[in-house]
């Protein structure tokens, strides 16, 4: 993979752009509670770091927050984006990673898709305990930690993190993954035909569920 990133750089052939995403399964809501909602805004990016900053300025144009709420919402979104091209198959030769944003009732929603895990059996991605001494690992604990809600789904071999931002002084519902709720199990909806079930936990826990082991191998991000 470093050698297909550096034949790239040296060709000085630019990363390919960014392109509407029209999968209805990509633009649909992942949704805790009941809110009607229409499709979001959708993008496929190539698997490659150079598109973060095109990703950073598209979710700033479209997020409608205040500055510091827009400048969170691409910090937590790009640390997502290159989990997925650090950790699946979105970061392989012509591998892509769908970013979608909703602007949802008193709050701004993202979630990142990549093309699923890299090898047979890898763990969902979970937060890893802190290890001082171990590079990177971070960016899932940032999002748990600043984010309002987070969450995984699972669906057609694909994985997402999704997270939430609420919008300053917007009343919001109460949803059953907020901080401080108990924890309550429910069902994460999406579009197609799928749905996952998941335990909405306090900010900073792990994803729970099956495919989300409470160790610290291969997954974490």
């Amino acid at each position: 993979m470093e050698q297909r990133r550096d034949n790239q750089v040296e060709s000085g052939a630019p990363p390919r752009l960014p392109r509407r995403t029209t999968d209805p399964r990509d633009r649909a809501a992942i949704l805790v509670e009941p809110d009607p909602v229409g499709i979001g805004h959708s993008l496929t990016l190539a698997g490659v770091p150079e598109t973060a900053s095109i990703l950073r300025r598209r979710l700033a144009s479209l997020a409608s927050l205040p500055p510091r709420s827009t400048e969170l919402l691409q910090c937590l979104a790009s640390e997502l984006f290159n989990n997925a091209i650090t950790h699946s198959l979105s970061g392989a030769e012509g591998g892509e990673v769908v970013v979608t944003l909703h602007r949802l009732r008193g709050r701004v929603q993202v979630r990142v898709t990549d093309q699923g895990p890299r090898t047979e059996g890898a763990a969902s991605p979970h937060v890893r305990p802190l290890a001082p001494d171990r590079v990177g690992g971070r960016g899932l604990r940032l999002v748990a930690l600043q984010s309002d809600r987070w969450g995984t789904l699972h669906e057609d071999g694909r994985t997402t993190v999704w997270f939430e931002l609420d919008r300053p002084g917007a009343p919001t519902a109460r949803h059953p993954s907020a901080p401080g709720a108990a924890e309550a199990r429910g069902t994460i909806r999406g579009a197609g035909t799928s749905e996952a079930t998941r335990t909405a936990g306090p900010v900073g826990a792990a994803p729970p569920g099956p495919a989300s082991p409470a160790s610290d191998s291969g997954g974490g991000r």
